[in-house]
């Protein structure tokens, strides 16, 4: 339309999909999954509870939805980082700073992965099978890693349970209305989380807010502001 100018009303009903579970996932954020009405989501976005329906059924089609945009990040930054790193700690440094990124700016923060325990019907075991499958790409990457010795001779389930498990409870504390924008957080993070099972970690931490601790700190690379 226009020569794409315009989107065209499939491309619309996308957008406000996306726009409710933004909503959504910030609203889980805050109240919980079992906490949350769809109420809830449509005061966050300004419109009737009635015209949620036009594009989830109810509260648990929100929730699977949530999570499915979730495994989609997830999927684009592993595949991403996997691409750019040069060996198996930088692609999973990169993986994971990617999907935390862009899980806080878009969606506020990973909290509804905390409850994975929700999820109803057989489009449960779908959420699942992804779940499973980044899991088994990221000890891929752990593996890479200790072959190349860039990471430790660790137990990679263990490796990758514990990353993600830092990665995962930003969403206690972060708050997007805060003084630390979602990539500075998310860059010391990762850099913290992954010094663990580094074969040969730098002796000092270059992430923004960690290198700031030190007076001689200069950052080693420019920093993209995300949020």
């Amino acid at each position: 339309m226009w020569g794409n100018a315009v989107p065209d009303r499939a491309e619309q009903q996308e957008l406000k999909r996306k726009a409710i579970i933004r909503a959504a996932a910030k609203v889980f954020s805050r109240r919980g999954s079992q906490g949350a009405k769809l109420d809830d989501v449509a005061r966050q976005l300004g419109v009737s509870a009635a015209a949620l329906y036009r594009y989830v059924s109810n509260k648990n089609d929100l929730i699977l939805a949530c999570h499915e945009e979730a495994m989609e990040i997830a999927d684009r930054a592993l595949t991403e980082g996997t691409a750019s790193g040069r060996n198996g700690l930088e692609k999973v440094q990169l993986s994971l700073r990617n999907y935390l990124v862009v899980m806080m700016a878009e969606l506020g923060v990973p909290a509804l992965i905390l409850e994975e325990n929700v999820l109803e019907g057989p489009e449960a075991e779908r959420i699942y099978a992804l779940r499973d499958d980044y899991e088994r790409r990221l000890r891929g990457l752990i593996e890479e890693g200790r072959r190349d010795g860039s990471i430790l001779d660790l137990e990679p389930k263990v490796a990758v349970f514990t990353l993600l498990g830092a990665v995962h409870w930003t969403a206690k504390w972060y708050r997007e209305t805060g003084v630390w924008n979602a990539w500075d957080v998310s860059d010391a993070i990762i850099e913290i989380a992954t010094r663990g099972i580094a074969a040969e970690p730098e002796r000092h931490l270059s992430a923004t807010l960690n290198a700031a601790r030190r007076k001689d700190a200069r950052p080693t690379h420019p920093k993209e502001h995300s949020a």
